[in-house]
């Protein structure tokens, strides 16, 4: 047995047996991993609040070879989400940055960005910023993070640089030049472009806090969320519920 003792956040837990949940949870250095925690769902249970969701911790668990679910033997609270689930949008948005991650992260791979940019968009939420800022933001980041988000820079046909209006092309999955872009290209908003340039070098912290319009901001999810469904071949489950939340 190898015990393992690593900074994690929470990112589902499922009740397991009558009084066990499973967790899973992400580390910078071992990636996504599912762990056992005895007794957690009892009324007396050591873990406490410590195990939920998008909650960040110090973990400790034992790794047994060939065992793909670990046994959790502590956890101690570092940050809680509490403070940000009064509020119905962030609450929502802190669920589907779980779904996201979850559904992006590898088991048993070093996921330290991100882990750093699921660590640094929930602190965004519970500071307060706009949750359709600081999805729009993880969305892109996520894409990029994945390897699934075209280049911004250059054509994806070509190669040539790109300049503005930016044009995507379906067929081709990506932004393409003037000289390649079919008739039916889409044009994209300059200022739908210079948000994806903004959230591409700039903190989330300061995309929450700058004037970039909702408008502008829904049409960067839409691009996002069609990378996403071509790339999973489906669309996150919590999508539709955020985006009604969002534009309510």
């Amino acid at each position: 047995m190898r015990p393992q003792r690593t900074e994690a956040i929470i990112l589902h837990t499922f009740p397991a047996r009558e009084r066990d949940k499973l967790v899973v949870f992400l580390t910078p250095d071992h990636g996504k991993v599912k762990g056992y925690a005895y007794g957690a769902r009892s009324m007396r249970t050591r873990f406490g609040a410590s195990l939920e969701p998008l909650a960040k911790v110090r973990i400790g668990y034992v790794e047994r070879e060939n065992d793909e679910v670990v046994r959790i033997e502590s956890v101690d609270l570092i940050r809680s989400l509490f403070p940000a689930q009064q509020n119905l949008a962030a609450s929502v948005a802190a669920s589907y940055l779980a779904e996201t991650v979850d559904t992006f992260a590898q088991s048993g791979d070093p996921a330290e960005l991100i882990y750093r940019l699921l660590d640094r968009t929930t602190e965004a939420l519970l500071a307060g910023a706009s949750p359709l800022h600081v999805v729009a933001y993880a969305e892109v980041w996520t894409l990029r993070l994945a390897g699934i988000l075209p280049s911004l820079r250059n054509c994806n046909v070509c190669d040539e640089p790109l300049g503005r209006p930016l044009r995507f092309d379906a067929h081709a999955h990506g932004f393409v030049c003037p000289n390649c872009a079919p008739v039916d290209a889409q044009v994209i908003a300059n200022d739908v472009a210079a948000a994806l340039d903004a959230i591409m070098r700039t903190p989330v912290g300061e995309i929450a806090a700058s004037e970039i319009a909702a408008d502008v901001l829904f049409e960067v999810r839409s691009l996002a969320a069609f990378f996403r469904r071509n790339f999973l071949g489906h669309e996150l489950k919590s999508y539709e519920i955020l985006s009604g939340v969002l534009r309510a």
